[in-house]
């Protein structure tokens, strides 16, 4: 029995018991234990994706209609104060509009997720903050120098005069505050100096932005006073989005970590900077998670439990547990790595569509970097080869970097699976996923040489942003057609 320190109490374990507790495992997932989960496939989403691409359209749609309704187009022309004045009630209805619909994609609403997953629902929150953001600052310089011109005052002196006599104009500033604030600690730049969970708490202040900056436009909007149609439209906008943020945010993650209780069983060292983290529970069976998912995870330990922490599974889920493999060097890592048996654990999920049921090939292929591994080890626990062996394209940094290790000799062993490790520094020319030795390959070529028959297989990535970005890229130029390609990277 060998011993392994993480930074605190020794975890002893020998990779025959890591072996053994594999094969236990997937032994339960033969006899049947783990019960299968359908989720909608990219063939049977039915009318959800139009659905939630309908009403974004039609939101924006509807308030430009209020807009031009309260003369807004007349205002235009000629140009002069009243132009800008009107510019600022356009601008500032359209970032209303787009900040309820970024609280509203992610609210965690089940259908949209699973629709669309988390990934491109991130990219379209950014993309919408950004939208939101820029339309809020023009609707604060156009209204500004509207009135100010109207009333012949300074504009510095005019702003001043709206924030302090408007009603609902002071709440309104600090909430416009709070929204930049949350925005300059989204940037890239300022992203990376800061710990996820810190970040992911500064931006939960979003919600108090929002619900500061908007109703001001009840009291004081020209669009609003007088027009009952637009005021019923804009309450029910507010409350749809607070309405699922307190279900699917709140209500729910609440129910679900209450009806399976779920504890830690272990903690297991698994490599330098490496552990698995089995959990049991109650009424498992009934839990509605696929392999290859990930929940948002609070352990209660202590200081630091309210931090959420997105972990894909690294097993495929069944009546016995779940299990999930971290890294302890990032985030929060040493507190994890530390946890003791019975701790308990507060879940928020299932989340993610890197599963078995948006398959629309006979084959399966996955491209893994350092812990990406863990989701699409869950996926190969599970895939059961009826037209040939899996394949695994695992890239690591050195060779004792490999994780899971005995989970990929025993698919090795019993289903055949294909294992390629792609072991060395990474290229600093050419192709940047590949080891630098093979650098000189050409992406798209090298798809095709570690998968001949890629045709006929679903291909999963999981990994760094970067690194998962360049090789969607070159599976794409090899021909991988977009049904059959599914992408998950960590960045955030």
């Amino acid at each position: 029995m060998s011993a392994a320190t993480t930074r605190g109490r020794p975890v002893s374990v020998s990779p025959a018991a890591r072996s053994a507790a594999f094969r236990a495992a997937r032994a339960d997932v033969a006899a049947g234990a783990r019960t299968p989960r359908m989720l909608p496939t990219p063939a049977r989403r039915g009318w959800w994706p139009d659905a939630v691409g309908t009403f974004t359209w039609v939101t924006a749609l509807i308030v430009v209609a209020l807009w031009v309704s309260g003369g807004g187009v007349q205002a235009l022309v000629p140009f002069g104060t009243d132009t800008l004045t009107s510019l600022g009630r356009l601008s500032g209805l359209l970032a209303s509009d787009l900040m309820l619909l970024q609280v509203l994609g992610m609210a965690r609403i089940p259908w949209a997720e699973r629709s669309f997953g988390q990934d491109r629902l991130a990219k379209w929150h950014r993309l919408m903050g950004l939208g939101s953001f820029y339309l809020l600052l023009t609707h604060l310089v156009t209204i500004v120098l509207g009135y100010a011109g109207s009333a012949g005052q300074p504009v510095l002196g005019e702003a001043w005069s709206m924030i302090l006599t408007f009603p609902g104009m002071l709440i309104a500033t600090a909430g416009t505050l709070t929204i930049w604030f949350v925005v300059a600690t989204s940037i890239r730049v300022a992203r990376r100096k800061l710990r996820y969970e810190s970040w992911h708490l500064l931006h939960l202040y979003a919600y108090l932005g929002i619900a500061l900056a908007l109703p001001h436009q009840l009291w004081v909007g020209t669009d609003f006073i007088g027009h009952p149609v637009a005021t019923f439209y804009w309450w029910a906008l507010y409350a749809f989005a607070l309405v699922s943020v307190l279900i699917f945010r709140i209500g729910r993650p609440a129910v679900l970590s209450l009806r399976h209780s779920l504890r830690v069983a272990a903690v297991v060292h698994e490599g330098p900077g490496i552990v698995t983290v089995h959990l049991t529970g109650q009424h498992l069976s009934r839990m509605r998670v696929a392999a290859g998912q990930f929940f948002v995870w609070r352990f209660l330990s202590g200081p630091g439990w309210s931090r959420g922490h997105p972990f894909s599974l690294s097993g495929a889920p069944t009546t016995a547990g779940l299990r999930l493999t971290i890294g302890t060097r990032g985030d929060d890592g040493e507190r994890i790595a530390t946890l003791k048996p019975g701790t308990r654990v507060l879940i928020e999920g299932p989340y993610g569509r890197m599963t078995a049921d948006v398959r629309t090939r006979p084959r399966v292929a996955v491209f893994a970097s350092g812990l990406g591994i863990a989701p699409l080890m869950s996926l190969l626990h599970e895939h059961i080869p009826t037209e040939g062996p899996a394949t695994l394209v695992y890239r690591m940094s050195r060779a004792d970097d490999e994780v899971l290790a005995a989970d990929i000799d025993w698919l090795v062993q019993n289903t055949g699976l294909r294992h390629i490790p792609l072991v060395g520094p990474r290229s600093r020319v050419g192709t940047p996923w590949l080891p630098q030795e093979l650098g000189h390959v050409r992406g798209p070529d090298a798809v095709r040489l570690l998968v001949p028959d890629l045709d006929d297989h679903d291909v999963f990535v999981c990994g760094p942003g970067p690194w998962s970005d360049a090789v969607e890229a070159d599976l794409r130029a090899a021909g991988v057609l977009p049904e059959a390609l599914h992408v998950e990277n960590f960045s955030w």
